[in-house]
């Protein structure tokens, strides 16, 4: 079948459209004529796979990584980079509009100057059901592994770990979904190695507990603290954070600043507004807008992530923040402090609408919402709209180059 690819999905895929029904077709990218074989058939849509291309993109490159047409792990290392930058403002703006109703320009992506070996964290599967154990990614919707060998959205010296411990696997125990995560903090170079569902015998824990600076497991959810002081220092914006195996903390430290300077413009305090942090995680935005303002108050709902960012403060001199362990919609029920400008940073599923209500009847002058979902964000923002807010600004920043992924920061103001 022949295509004309007219628009680009959430997913990276190009949109064609055939007889009013959608197809979507990989790595093919707006402008191309393709010829497709469609490989699943619903009712509302279909999906193809690229068999031969036509008519060429301007934006068309050559992949980096030999794995690229195989591996889950990135969807637009066939796009040049900056055109990358245009597709992701291009699907915030077309979400906030369809899903949202509210008519906003979006502004240009902030990119990277180098759109490679950024990644601070990287999570292995392993393929134990062979003669070779197979270390790698998965293949697209699919649980089949990919062997990788190298990861070029890795920092180096992650790649050069991740080399190490495929030297060591004989000395794993391994089971079924084993998995090992690797995290290395940017400023300090400190790494650390989390095995999840297989554990290393005792010569090979001596060997990586001579290179590797902390060593965890993690069973049934359990973690346990196998060698190390357990904790490596990262950097973002003036401030030191710890970090252990399970924090959440973003994954590109080269955009740390981009971030944080937008949340911090956006919020625009004074030494009178006290800050509210939902979702603080380990307290990255809390500690970097604590200077500006009378107060900031953090929550989280996981209990490791405030025991940190209490460590933080104090480990960065910081005394005008508190942090409490519990779930947005139940501690926000209960409080009755007002707060003047409010962060937002929750995972890819968005707000329940009773945090949102429950934000609202705070009624701050600003709030800033740190989303790397472009529909839970647009579903959210129309609710907040609903509550009297208004969205003045988007802002999506990069902080994932080669990939679908998107960050936005969004500032609303009360009407």
């Amino acid at each position: 079948m022949e295509l004309v690819i007219t628009g680009i999905s959430h997913n990276g895929e190009g949109v064609a459209r055939n007889d009013g029904k959608v197809i979507f077709v990989p790595y093919a990218i707006p402008g191309e004529i393709v010829l497709v074989d469609i490989i699943e058939d619903k009712k509302k849509f279909s999906r193809a796979v690229l068999r031969k291309i036509i008519k060429n993109s301007p934006y068309r490159t050559k992949p980096k990584c030999p794995y690229y047409y195989q591996c889950g792990g990135c969807s637009y290392q066939h796009v040049s980079y900056e055109q990358q930058l245009v597709f992701k403002k291009n699907i915030t703006e077309e979400a906030v509009k369809r899903i949202g109703g509210i008519p906003v320009e979006v502004s240009s992506t902030i990119g990277m100057q180098e759109p490679w070996n950024y990644r601070n964290k990287v999570v292995w599967h392993i393929d134990k059901n062979s003669e070779d154990i197979k270390i790698g990614f998965y293949r697209n919707y699919s649980r089949q592994l990919i062997q990788i060998d190298n990861c070029p959205l890795l920092l180096p010296k992650l790649n050069k770990f991740s080399a190490l411990i495929k030297e060591t696997l004989p000395g794993i125990c391994l089971q079924e979904n084993s998995s090992i995560m690797l995290r290395q903090s940017y400023n300090s170079k400190q790494v650390i190695l989390e095995f999840i569902d297989c554990l290393p015998d005792k010569q090979t824990e001596k060997r990586l507990s001579g290179e590797i600076d902390a060593i965890y497991e993690k069973r049934d959810g359990k973690i346990k603290l196998l060698a190390g002081e357990g904790l490596i220092k990262e950097k973002a914006g003036k401030f030191y954070f710890l970090l252990g195996a399970e924090d959440f903390f973003q994954i590109n430290p080269q955009q740390f600043d981009s971030m944080i300077n937008t949340v911090v413009g956006y919020l625009n305090i004074s030494k009178q507004d006290k800050v509210l942090d939902t979702y603080c995680g380990s307290g990255m935005f809390a500690l970097n807008v604590a200077e500006e303002a009378l107060s900031v108050f953090g929550i989280d709902s996981s209990v490791l992530a405030i025991r940190n960012a209490r460590k933080n403060a104090e480990l960065n001199g910081i005394t005008n923040c508190q942090f409490t362990a519990g779930f947005c919609e139940s501690v926000l029920s209960g409080t009755k402090d007002y707060f003047s400008r409010v962060i937002i940073d929750p995972p890819r599923t968005g707000l329940k609408p009773e945090v949102i209500n429950s934000i609202a009847d705070i009624s701050p002058e600003r709030i800033v919402y740190v989303s790397c979902n472009p529909a839970t964000l647009a579903r959210d923002l129309k609710q907040f709209s609903l509550n009297q807010y208004q969205v003045l600004a988007i802002q999506p920043i990069d902080m994932f180059p080669q990939t679908r992924h998107i960050e936005n920061i969004v500032l609303l103001r009360k009407k």
